[in-house]
């Protein structure tokens, strides 16, 4: 005989009926790596890509935090990062902020040197393309490459 409180077991496909049977019944959340709505890295870029022109929707307090602190105190951003490798998976943000606003003190800087070293537009221009594609961008790969 079932009382009203016994329930019974009904069959389903959901994900935390997957994660109770790949864990053995375990109550616990699913590790991340077994999630089922993980995007692949071109979905990933599409949405970054896309959420770079929704300013209104970018943390910039936080990314501005971040710059900050990487001079003042970079064991806080890593600890940062590597609690949100732990939650996320992920250590990139979804937010894009960061890149607006170190793309933001790249021109300001460039602007700068253009100005002390009397550049005109065009050298201007050139001097920026080579910040950003040598300096940042090719360097940091070299860097990367290098300690990888």
């Amino acid at each position: 005989m079932q009382t009203k409180y016994q329930t019974s077991p009904i069959p389903s496909r959901s994900p935390s009926s997957l994660s109770n049977s790949l864990r053995g019944g375990s109550p616990l959340p699913v590790p991340v790596a077994y999630r089922l709505d993980c995007m692949t890295a071109a979905a990933k870029r599409y949405k970054y890509l896309r959420r770079l022109v929704k300013f209104r929707q970018m943390d910039f307090e936080f990314a501005f935090w971040q710059m900050l602190y990487l001079f003042i105190a970079p064991q806080k951003v890593y600890r940062n990062f590597h609690y949100r490798k732990q939650t996320k998976s992920q250590f990139a943000r979804d937010d894009p902020a960061f890149l607006v606003l170190l793309s933001f003190w790249l021109c300001a800087s460039s602007v700068g040197f253009a100005l002390v070293l009397q550049l005109g537009f065009w050298g201007f221009v050139k001097f920026l393309v080579y910040v950003i594609f040598v300096d940042c961008i090719g360097v940091g790969l070299l860097i990367a490459t290098v300690f990888w």
